[in-house]
């Protein structure tokens, strides 16, 4: 701990730096044609690259500026960049400007997007690509990722507690597990998800995210293992110079609260953001259904010159919750508040610490560097049945570095990237038999440290034919070893054991612009996702036997689309993709082997196919509409026990819309509606959940620093599952085996309501 607080230490002087006889820049940056002011514009002075981002009024200040004559440039989403020459600043002196900033359709290559890595403009971009932008977050509040995600097509989610543990699934893959798998969650270009590919987004803090990245398809060309279906890097605000703050407090159904505030400002270069977070809720059940969670972090930026940055970040959260149990088709159908198939004792204890440290520079015109080196902690205690008790402690250190070079290749515009990255993940896990009756912690059934190691090396080149057309071409190289030790049995029962896997995977993907606006865009990519240590030689009691020979997961993506704006007030973006998948791995019943217990296979070849839309329409500043929809057909492939049959839990349509309609004097209205088709609750297409629709409205209000809002959440109380399942069970008593559907049910109309406060 001392040597964790002296480094802090010494990496915080690193930050002071010695003042001296300066001057400052005040000003404003208004709408040309109405005279109100642009929040979140950025103003720069173009000799030094400092600068800042205006306020919500839209003012701003840039301190500690050298005396000298300089050039101005705004620059704001949907506005020309404008320019102020021979602006002198004078020591001991403030210099005010003022912008007058004129509207312009919204161009495709002025939306930046770092999720591939190196910041690209949506234009060059050969795949679907969403930016849930930081309006649409503050709409949501924070409250969880499902509620972030709505506007993006293709997305099933399972809120299956109503805290922040959602489970996220993109194209019907990855929803064999308790967790979020198959998608890549970064936060800020930094790996939130572990090796093994879990993601708990306990560990996301949507309350203070600039925006959101979602780039769908396979990226493992770029990223290595985990990102099969996708990527979903959230973007943090960068804190803005002088002194700022925030404080909040919700209260809603179910004695629901949230407290959170922040600080955070900075000056001469140099940022900080001090946050914390309580969440807390008694659950919709009258049964052990309470969850609790609680968070703190740590941002510090020195920002350098020509656009560099040196940032260090560090979180902790430590959660807990109660798993009630299941409830059978008729007592969800009767609206039952007690389970079924009750837990006297499941649920879990988490702590979670990550770290990094990320710098960046910009050395040429030509240049650009990223390194990062960071650590997660996640200890986790318990189980989701009562049967067992599970402790484990997961710790990771890894690493990144990658520079781009822009150079002309056969006089066309090229531009090359090549990064390498390591990471090693130690695991220490142990399981125990629990008295189902008393709750009592028993015999010790497994106990064992795991090594995972992954070794990347890749290359990345986008070659522009032209100013219309653009090419990337990708592949990289992963080497995984794993290492199990069995401590706990002896002889022939130990199951301590090694191995390692590797795989190359290419990309190629292309994206047209036959107007400034319109991108027609296509890609052919693979996907690779290796087994967990836990699949191969550990097993769980929920999750699955244990099976060294699984093969690692390869999904062949093809995918086709177009997206662009009409006159800056319609959006739209529509894709077609056919996904191969080989060696699925999944956990069945077998009943020669366990008849209780599934146990971890690969499921053969399936194939996911369908379509994906999205349509926003802006009527006026204050009004607009949205809708998107997806079709998905996932099914196996001509598999010796499922023969073509349809996946579980993959519906075949899901439709989102809604409106938001806002008043000059600050409230708005927002109307959501969401529809998830039927689909299989399991692979034999045995039992079928009927899909549900929800309908949410929200009143928010907000004046300067003052917000406060009032959500309706499942406005018409429909009886909906976040979580519907069947497996076949063994009867001890007619030694047959049965299905058995299983559903844990979603909120009732439930109420919630917030203020803050920010300056």
């Amino acid at each position: 701990m001392k040597k964790y607080v002296l480094s802090f230490y010494l990496f915080f002087l690193t930050f002071i730096a010695m003042a001296q006889e300066t001057g400052s820049i005040t000003g404003k940056v208004i709408d040309n044609t109405n005279g109100e002011a642009i929040p979140n514009a950025e103003v720069l002075i173009i000799e030094t690259n400092k600068g800042t981002v205006v306020s919500d009024s839209g003012k701003f200040t840039i301190d500690n500026v050298t005396p000298g004559v300089y050039t101005l440039k705004a620059h704001a989403l949907g506005y020309s960049d404008q320019k102020l020459s021979n602006v002198k600043i004078e020591a001991g002196k403030s210099t005010y400007v003022k912008f007058l900033l004129k509207k312009e359709n919204l161009k495709l290559d002025e939306v930046t997007i770092s999720a591939t890595k190196i910041n690209k403009t949506i234009d060059k971009i050969g795949s679907p690509v969403y930016v849930i932008d930081a309006k649409e977050i503050e709409r949501t509040e924070g409250r969880n990722v499902e509620e972030a995600l709505l506007k993006i097509p293709g997305v099933f989610t399972e809120d299956r507690f109503h805290n922040e543990t959602n489970i996220v699934s993109f194209r019907g893959v990855g929803l064999h597990t308790h967790v979020t798998s198959g998608i890549l969650v970064l936060v800020d270009g930094v790996s939130l998800t572990t090796a093994m590919g879990r993601t708990d987004f306990e560990g996301v803090d949507l309350e203070n995210a600039e925006k959101i990245e979602v780039l769908k398809g396979p990226v493992s060309a770029l990223y290595g293992p985990n990102g099969i279906t996708g990527v979903m890097n959230i973007i943090e605000k960068l804190p803005k110079e002088g002194f700022h703050g925030k404080a909040k407090i919700s209260y809603g159904s179910y004695n629901t609260q949230t407290f959170s505030g922040d600080i955070n400002g900075g000056k001469e270069g140099f940022r900080y953001l001090i946050k914390g977070k309580y969440f807390s809720t008694d659950g919709s059940l009258d049964y052990r259904n309470t969850s609790h969670s609680a968070r703190g972090g740590v941002k510090l930026i020195k920002l350098l010159n020509k656009g560099g940055k040196i940032q260090f970040t560090t979180d902790y959260i430590n959660s807990d919750m109660d798993l009630p149990g299941t409830f059978n088709r008729e007592d969800f159908d009767n609206r039952e508040t007690t389970p079924t198939n009750k837990n006297l004792f499941a649920g879990y204890e988490r702590e979670f610490i990550r770290s990094n440290l990320v710098y960046t520079n910009k050395f040429s015109e030509n240049s650009n560097l990223f390194a990062n080196i960071y650590y997660l902690v996640n200890k986790s205690a318990g189980l989701y049945s009562d049967r067992g008790y599970s402790d484990n402690d997961m710790g990771s250190i890894g690493g990144e570095v990658r520079n781009q070079w822009k150079h002309e290749l056969f006089g066309k515009k090229n531009s090359i990237t090549v990064g390498l990255s390591l990471l090693r993940e130690d695991g220490l896990s142990k399981y125990y038999d629990r008295d189902t009756h008393t709750g009592e912690i028993k015999n010790l059934k497994s106990d064992g440290e795991s090594i995972y190691t992954l070794f990347g090396a890749y290359v990345e080149d986008e070659f522009n034919l032209s100013d219309k057309l653009s090419f990337t071409f990708g592949i990289r190289y992963d080497l995984v070893d794993y290492d199990w030790t069995d401590n706990f049995n002896v002889g022939e029962d130990n199951t301590s054991n090694s191995t390692n896997i590797s795989s190359v995977n290419p990309k190629f993907g292309f994206a047209y612009n036959p107007t400034k606006n319109t991108t027609v865009f296509g890609n052919i990519a693979r996907g690779f996702r290796p087994p967990t240590i836990s699949q191969l030689f550990v097993g769980s009691s929920y999750g699955g036997i244990a099976n060294p020979d699984l093969k690692p997961e390869y999904l062949n993506n093809y995918e086709i689309g177009i997206r662009g704006n009409v006159n800056k007030k319609l959006l739209y973006q529509a894709s077609l993709f056919k996904m191969d998948f080989n060696d699925q791995i999944s956990s069945e019943i077998i009943p020669e082997i366990d008849p209780n217990t599934p146990v971890y296979q690969n499921v053969g070849k399936t194939k996911h196919s369908g379509l994906e839309t999205s349509l926003e329409y802006h009527f006026t500043k204050l009004f607009n509409i949205y809708a998107n929809y997806s079709y998905l057909d996932a099914r196996f492939n001509d598999d010796p026990e499922y023969g073509d049959n349809l996946m579980r839990k993959t519906p075949h349509n899901m439709f989102n819309s809604g409106l938001r309609y806002g008043f000059k004097f600050g409230l708005s209205v927002d109307l959501d509606y969401k529809f998830v088709d039927k689909y299989y609750m399991d692979n034999e297409e045995m039992m079928e959940y009927e899909g549900y629709s929800l309908v949410n409205l929200k009143f928010l209000y907000k004046k300067k620093g003052f917000m406060a809002s009032f959500a309706i959440n499942n406005l018409f109380d429909a009886n909906y599952a976040t979580y519907a399942y069947s497996s076949q069970k063994y009867n001890r008593i007619t030694h047959q085996m049965e299905w058995v559907d299983k559903y844990i049910p979603g909120w009732p109309i439930n109420f919630n309501t917030s203020i803050s406060y920010h300056f």
